[in-house]
């Protein structure tokens, strides 16, 4: 239940940091107040970061992932 519970509350961190730095990201550009944080990266990053969270939550859920399971199988 634990792991649950910290899947899901990661999960909401890093959507929620996404969220912030895309709207972040999104705004003007202003030459007198230049950025320090790289919001693009730090969108795409949370964005992997959420997509690897939700790999894990199916995998607590019970969904065999991996490339054994794939149609592909391994190369």
């Amino acid at each position: 239940m634990f792991d649950w519970i910290l899947s899901l509350g990661f999960l909401a961190t890093t959507i929620g940091l996404a969220v912030f730095a895309n709207r972040k990201a999104g705004q003007p550009w202003d030459d007198l107040k230049p950025r320090l944080i790289p919001w693009r990266l730090v969108l795409i990053a949370s964005s992997f970061c959420a997509i690897i969270i939700l790999v894990h939550i199916a995998n607590l859920a019970g969904v065999e992932t991996g490339p054994e399971n794939s149609p592909f199988r391994r190369f």
